[in-house]
């Protein structure tokens, strides 16, 4: 406010009765309300809580097994005592008799394991010591002794190797055939196409060994085309999909689920940027590329993350168009070991955590993208 002068006014704040300016007082704190005891959700929290600790026990006795002696594991003890570390000898020049009683020596990556887990070894794969004559060590590496002798009895480097090539292989054909397919269902107008999805769909509810018999087939039909009688891209074999890549990763670069999941997620994106897309001359595939796939990592990383678990756990499928060790997975290396090591659960155990960390690993890593890609994919479209 200002007078007749123009001089402004100031302002007159409220006055206690002691002439002074009265403080502004807090608005006193809001009482919290207090809620009534909720007997049913003690319940379910303590439901949750068991449901977790059973959920998790196998993976601990797992894990406690695998750093136990056998003495340990037999007895029934829950915890290992203490860590049996011993020296890994990775590589070594080895004298010793093999199967037949002749002498040998070779240099190779081998590891000085317990005497329970040298006595189920193969006497005549690798030295031990009931047949080694001589030994000249190269380097060692101080390491758990169960893993040290599952990870050579098992021979899991190989298979672990054939697998990550399955892996990628797999992955690879899988993110480029399955979201074409996906964006054709989601956002393309074609003639039949409700009904080609309702029947891919349906195939979910097949059971996987019964897929195996059309997929050996269409292995064995296409093989053959490419074989010496055909096309004569195998050479001189008749089928160069066995016991080779194809057969192991090409039936299974454009699944059922992961089409129906991508799909879902692809039917969400507004219609809105394909309109802007077009406008700046953008096509399908461009429009793919650059706004639909960029918009659902989430449920892409899902996708990665199921197949990644089909591949690592596949056994039936490698074991149906594989004879040799060539192109086996982990899968089947787990198998035969536990098949071998029948009587150490020791190194059972050892053998089983060596192949589930790497999933561990992964999950952990995607675990929040696999929680929110389930979630925000949708079931609309």
């Amino acid at each position: 406010m200002a007078d007749n002068t123009g001089v402004p006014t100031p302002t007159k704040l409220p006055m206690n009765t002691e002439g002074a300016t009265a403080p502004k007082l807090p608005n006193p704190a809001p009482e919290r309300e207090k809620r009534p005891f909720n007997f049913l959700m003690v319940v379910v929290y303590i439901g949750l809580i068991g449901y977790s600790i059973i959920s998790l026990l196998p993976l601990y006795v797992m894990i406690s097994s695998s750093l136990m002696t056998l003495g340990e594991v037999n007895s029934g003890a829950f915890t290992p005592r203490n860590f049996n570390v011993d020296n890994c000898i990775l590589i070594t020049t080895d004298t010793y008799r093999d199967s037949s009683g002749q002498i040998v020596t070779r240099t190779r990556s081998v590891v000085s394991i317990t005497p329970e887990g040298a006595d189920a070894a193969g006497q005549g794969i690798r030295a031990t010591p009931s047949r080694t004559i001589e030994r000249n060590e190269h380097f060692r590496l101080p390491f758990i002794t169960n893993y040290c002798a599952a990870w050579h009895s098992a021979n899991l480097g190989t298979y672990i190797w054939n697998t990550i090539r399955i892996v990628t292989i797999t992955l690879t054909g899988l993110m480029i055939f399955s979201p074409l397919a996906a964006y054709a269902f989601a956002r393309m107008e074609f003639p039949g196409k409700n009904l080609l999805f309702a029947v891919m769909i349906a195939t979910l509810m097949v059971p996987e060994m019964v897929q195996n018999l059309p997929n050996f087939l269409i292995i064995t039909e296409l093989g053959e085309m490419m074989g010496a009688d055909g096309w004569g891209i195998c050479g001189d074999k008749r089928n160069c999909w066995y016991n080779n890549w194809p057969a192991l990763t090409i039936p299974f670069m454009a699944t059922p689920f992961a089409i129906f999941l991508m799909r879902q997620q692809f039917a969400t994106i507004p219609m809105d940027l394909w309109d802007a897309a077009r406008m700046d001359g953008a096509g399908h595939l461009r429009f793919l590329i650059q706004v639909v796939v960029p918009l659902s990592k989430s449920i892409i990383l899902v996708v990665i993350l199921f197949a990644f678990l089909g591949a690592w756990n596949a056994l039936a499928w490698p074991i149906l168009v594989t004879t040799g060790d060539s192109w086996r997975p982990i899968s089947y290396g787990l198998q035969s070991f536990l098949d071998d090591e029948g009587n150490f659960a020791h190194l059972r155990m050892a053998g089983a955590m060596i192949t589930a960390l790497p999933v561990l690993i992964l999950y952990a890593f995607t675990q929040r993208y696999f929680v929110e890609g389930l979630s925000t994919s949708g079931l609309k479209g």
